[in-house]
């Protein structure tokens, strides 16, 4: 007998204890600080509809690029390091609220600070950390860092931003490459991440996002030059079964994002055609993240309502893609076992 017909009601996914590897803290902005703070940069926020229009995401774009360009407005209001370690406390506080009790946030040092030279990189991390220590001691949760080198700007500058993380590996957890797989291959940073995770850094890559046929082969190339170990996406393995076979031959743990993959169309059609039960019954690491709740209106007790309404998950079903989060999540296991209700186990 299933559980919602021996209990006669649905699964409460709002009291499952939860484990997020894949939320961006620069769009996790919460909508009343959004309105509070784009009056002082002259965007007047009238009514909801001109909110929606300037802020969210709400219904699926054409493309991922298209998305990327919506962020801009949103990035504008990360301008002093008191917006920011609000901004990271926050979504550390909402995160908690939502059940998450081990949570890694990532941020492009380079993209907070475009268009905000008197921020520098220093003052841009320092800010983030007193956000995210304050959480910590204020609520049970375990938070972990990780730094973003975007694919679209110079290899320059990715040099830069790893020197930082590596500088900073006692605050940053891991280095991730981020941004439009369209047109920017990955093999050139190589060298950087290399670099990192003899530093001791764990590496997880944006690939195997964007809707394309070669979307899968991107997946390959995290691992084979960057070294990656986690993949954020990597939902388009689902159109390769010889990909999902290496994915599970490598242990790979995929960070899957429902409703950003609906939002952004790397899975095409409705919410319904996400593979999100087909790869977890293949066998792969699957986890369950919001990616960018504040621009996509999201948050995880939704993602999970996605999944237990859409695709018939359980209790049992939401316990495994934590366990499998918990123990692939790049936070000592010292510290997420301290918030943990169980046993973490290298699976």
């Amino acid at each position: 007998m299933s559980e919602k017909s021996s209990t006669n009601k649905p699964l409460r996914v709002e009291n499952i204890r939860k484990v997020e590897l894949h939320r961006h803290l620069e769009l996790s902005i919460r909508h009343s600080t959004i309105r509070e703070l784009a009056p002082l940069f002259g965007i007047e926020i009238p009514n909801d509809k001109v909110f929606a229009e300037r802020f969210l995401i709400d219904q699926p774009m054409n493309d991922l690029g298209s998305v990327l360009n919506k962020f801009l407005d949103t990035q504008l209001l990360l301008s002093s390091e008191e917006t920011l370690e609000r901004i990271a406390y926050e979504a550390c506080v909402d995160a908690f609220k939502e059940g998450v009790l081990i949570l890694e946030l990532r941020y492009a040092p380079t993209f907070i600070r475009y268009r905000h030279d008197h921020l520098s990189f220093d003052k841009i991390h320092l800010a983030i950390v007193r956000g995210v220590e304050r959480a910590e001691k204020d609520f049970p949760i375990a938070v972990g860092l990780t730094c973003i080198i975007q694919r679209i700007l110079p290899v320059k500058e990715a040099e830069k931003v790893t020197e930082f993380a590596i500088e900073h590996r006692n605050t940053f957890i891991s280095l991730d490459l981020a941004d439009n797989e369209e047109g920017f291959d990955s093999k050139p940073f190589s060298p950087f991440f290399m670099k990192a995770k003899k530093a001791g850094l764990g590496i997880t890559v944006h690939a195997g996002e964007i809707n394309t046929p070669k979307a899968p082969t991107y997946v390959k190339d995290a691992v084979e030059f960057l070294g990656a170990t986690r993949i954020g996406h990597g939902v388009q393995v689902y159109r390769d079964p010889a990909m999902i076979e290496y994915v599970k031959k490598h242990n790979l743990t995929l960070e899957l994002c429902p409703t950003s993959n609906y939002l952004t169309q790397a899975i095409p059609g409705t919410i319904e055609d996400h593979p999100f039960r087909q790869l977890y019954y293949a066998g792969i690491r699957t986890t369950i993240n919001t990616d960018d709740p504040g621009i996509f209106n999201t948050d995880m007790n939704k993602e999970y309502l996605i999944l237990r309404d859409k695709f018939n998950f359980r209790a049992a079903e939401f316990e495994k893609c934590n366990d499998y989060a918990a123990s692939a999540s790049f936070i000592s296991l010292e510290k997420k076992q301290s918030v943990w209700p169980r046993e973490i186990l290298q699976i």
